[in-house]
């Protein structure tokens, strides 16, 4: 019998010891422009979105999670690099007009991204959706470590006839430019679900990268609103009946987020039924806050997409990881996009190469033990003609800095960021403005732009 126990013990700690040897999926989904109030288990009180809400309630509400930006591509940036946007000059929106000086900047290839490293551990990589990191051919995701592409490399896009703003077709299969027809959101589903399965065998990173709720807002059953076809309903689109009120925002917004959602749930159930749900992590967040028209701001956060007032950069967080992350649990953690490559980084065993400077950390014992972390100090900034600003954010302190003014909030005590205490405390407010000036000239310094 002694023998017995002995031989299940050490074939039980074989198993579990085989189990943390093996390296997990990782997967990122991040939507677009949506602020606290996009989902329902935040702070939607329009209409539930349940295969989301399933994703936090099974995992962990990370209820201070923040993007590094206030806009697009920064935060993208930050994603891809696990460092603060200003290193690789991805510090602004990567424009879609040719005329302008920002539609030539990029991810430069200085950088060692976030697919480099996972590729460094035999991971297979993928992105579906928007990439918005440079038009240019050396700003490729095929040229920054991802095997596989299918989406768009520009800000925005017609969820039907995939024009950008500028009016140019913008979708993208592998290197080619080639149109894929249909709904943005459900190609990004599909193509995602084929990745999972083609890859199931071997560990992957998943980066899915939804156009919604940006601009353009169209729904399964919307008109075209760009390209040769404008005004058109396009044969795919459902029937009439699903088309009901369709120039109503609500319904609008309703039903160009649900597909998300809907996509969230068919990722849940491909891993399900290929067995590999226990070893793979999820992440799901949004690039910035919400705007007016897409309906995803929320009362509990001030401001907007880019404003640096909480909502401008605080936005829904969500990790799920069965068997790692304990389901139903919330983390009041700060925790900022760049923190997931290096928290990836961690579980796969990846070490960064020598002499390269990572700002973002590993959460681990936040997010697998519900730990307190060390106090860290984070900035935001911008530089933008006319929208110049940024914030500083020391343990519950926060100085908000515009173009003619600072203001200074307690978050613990004003989460909603009522009360500028900014005549109250002067020496406060020179104290992190130096701070915030000094950090935004450091990483400033290795811009290449």
């Amino acid at each position: 019998m002694i023998k017995k126990i002995t031989l299940a013990t050490a074939c039980c700690l074989t198993a579990l010891t085989a189990q943390a040897e093996q390296k997990p999926n990782v997967i990122v989904i991040m939507v677009d422009d949506m602020g606290y109030g996009g989902v329902s288990c935040f702070d939607n009180k329009n209409f539930t979105t349940p295969e989301i809400d399933r994703l936090c309630k099974d995992g962990m509400k990370l209820n201070s999670f923040y993007s590094n930006g206030s806009v697009c591509s920064p935060t993208r940036a930050a994603l891809m690099t696990g460092r603060y946007q200003q290193r690789s000059g991805c510090d602004a929106v990567v424009n879609a007009d040719p005329e302008v000086a920002m539609h030539h900047i990029g991810i430069h290839d200085k950088e060692w991204t976030f697919a480099e490293a996972m590729k460094s551990a035999g991971y297979t990589t993928g992105i579906m959706g928007k990439w918005h990191l440079g038009y240019k051919p050396e700003h490729s995701p095929f040229k920054h470590g991802f095997d596989q592409f299918n989406g768009f490399i520009s800000g925005n896009i017609d969820a039907h006839s995939h024009f950008d703003r500028m009016n140019v077709k913008d979708w993208w299969q592998g290197e080619e430019l080639k149109d894929q027809p249909g709904y943005h959101t459900d190609i990004i589903n599909d193509e995602a679900i084929k990745f999972i399965e083609k890859n199931k065998d071997e560990p992957f990173f998943l980066y899915v990268a939804h156009g919604s709720p940006h601009s353009p807002h169209q729904a399964r059953a919307s008109k075209i609103e760009r390209g040769p076809n404008k005004g058109e309903i396009p044969s795919w689109a459902p029937d009439e009946t699903y088309s009901n009120n369709k120039t109503a925002d609500d319904w609008l917004i309703r039903h160009f987020i649900l597909p998300v959602d809907e996509g969230v749930g068919l990722i849940r159930q491909k891993l399900d039924e290929l067995e590999i749900a226990d070893n793979t992590i999820i992440w799901f967040m949004s690039d910035n806050g919400g705007t007016k028209k897409n309906h995803t701001m929320s009362p509990l956060t001030r401001g907007s997409k880019s404003m640096f007032y909480e909502g401008g950069i605080r936005v829904p967080g969500i990790v799920w990881a069965p068997g790692r992350v304990k389901a139903g649990s919330e983390s009041n953690e700060v925790i900022l996009t760049f923190d997931i490559m290096p928290t990836s980084m961690e579980v796969s065993g990846i070490t960064a190469p020598d002499k390269l400077k990572l700002d973002g950390r590993d959460v681990t014992p936040a997010i697998f033990e519900n730990k307190e972390l060390e106090p860290v100090t984070h900035f935001w900034s911008m530089k933008v003609a006319g929208r110049d600003g940024g914030a500083l954010r020391k343990g519950f302190w926060k100085l908000v800095v515009n173009k003619k003014n600072n203001e200074i909030f307690n978050l613990e005590s004003d989460p909603q960021e009522t009360t500028d205490l900014s005549l109250e405390l002067p020496e406060k407010v020179k104290e992190m403005r130096a701070v915030y000036d000094r950090m935004l000239k450091e990483t400033s310094a290795d811009s290449p732009y």
